[in-house]
């Protein structure tokens, strides 16, 4: 039986945004997280149950339908198997710990559908994304969105374009800037880049779409507004 310390344990970058280490045995890991000012978790399930535990900051728990949980310094919440939830970070950022048992195998192989990451601490790119990343990218959107009261099935969103749909709510403020990063995998200065592009650029084509999204994506009445940079 060795023992070990969290200094000795690699640090997984997974963005500019969020850091986690791991340390698990047969049936249960435990995962510490380092998460920055306003960072969101889009709406997820998993099949293993979850103890949360903030050991600095605050974050917000959403559940779908249910009432929000804000917990703080030295709160801890279980979150049964299979249950919606999604994660809103306190303005002040957040260390959490996280228990999940069985081990979420999802983070060993590092292909976990509603984070984006890359290696150099900028999202990873989605340009030459396959069938799976790109279904993926749509996930963490309806995610996003479910974490502001707006619940759309994933097989109406998908049969629109990916950056037509992002900007869409994007410019109803349903998402961040960081959550608009995140869908469509940019870095900020290719988010820059295209805001000045949607700005400036000529969308007739695009309207019998956005129409479309009017009917489809119903905003809630209480939704807050609330677009970071």
């Amino acid at each position: 039986m060795d023992k070990i310390r969290w200094e000795e344990v690699p640090e997984d970058r997974l963005n500019d945004q969020i850091t986690r280490k791991m340390f698990w045995g047969d049936n249960i890991m435990v995962t510490s997280w380092e998460l920055a000012a306003d960072v969101s978790f889009p709406v997820h399930q998993h099949e293993s149950e979850q103890i949360t535990m903030v050991q600095e900051g605050s974050v917000i728990l959403v559940f779908p339908g249910e009432q929000d949980v804000v917990l703080e310094a030295g709160d801890m919440l279980v979150i049964k198997s299979s249950r919606l939830h999604g994660i809103k970070v306190g303005s002040q950022g957040c260390r959490v710990i996280d228990l999940f048992s069985p081990i979420r195998k999802d983070f060993l192989e590092r292909s976990e559908a509603y984070l984006s990451r890359s290696t150099d601490g900028s999202p990873k790119e989605e340009a030459t994304a396959s069938p799976e990343q790109q279904k993926n990218a749509y996930s963490r959107l309806q995610g996003f969105l479910g974490t502001v009261g707006i619940h759309v099935d994933l097989d109406k969103l998908e049969p629109v374009p990916l950056e037509i749909l992002a900007r869409y709510c994007y410019e109803k403020q349903c998402i961040t800037m960081g959550q608009l990063r995140t869908v469509l995998g940019l870095d900020k200065t290719q988010a820059k880049d295209l805001l000045r592009q949607w700005k400036h650029g000529d969308d007739h084509s695009e309207s019998s779409l956005k129409r479309k999204m009017e009917r489809m994506i119903v905003l809630p009445s209480e939704l807050k507004l609330y677009r970071t940079s």
